[in-house]
């Protein structure tokens, strides 16, 4: 186990991880602290809880809408779709090529 200091909004905090995992937890840090200063910026009064809280629910709704989008991506009606989408265009270029055919004849 490590102990790293990670400093959000000027403030540092020393936390536990894994070892070998330390440079992936000051990654994440990082992130939440530029997170936290966006949200400073648009409310320059807050306190650091509320803006832990904002940046919270922000980053929540970002992972929502990410696992919305991949649900999406991995609903079997979604491949169905795809597949008469495709099944479609394929009608449509055969009707084409035939169409095409006559022209040309």
């Amino acid at each position: 186990m490590s102990i790293v200091t990670i400093t959000l909004n000027n403030k540092n905090f020393q936390l536990v991880c894994n070892d070998g995992s330390e440079s992936q937890l000051i990654e994440l840090a990082s992130a939440l602290n530029a997170r936290i200063a966006e949200v400073k910026i648009a409310n320059p009064s807050s306190s650091f809880e509320l803006l832990l809280v904002m940046s919270a629910l922000s980053l929540q709704e970002q992972t929502q809408n990410l696992s919305a989008k991949l649900g999406k991506a991995n609903d079997p009606k979604s491949g169905d779709e795809e597949e008469k989408f495709a099944e479609t265009l394929s009608t449509i270029a055969l009707y084409l090529e035939n169409l095409a055919q006559k022209i040309g004849k």
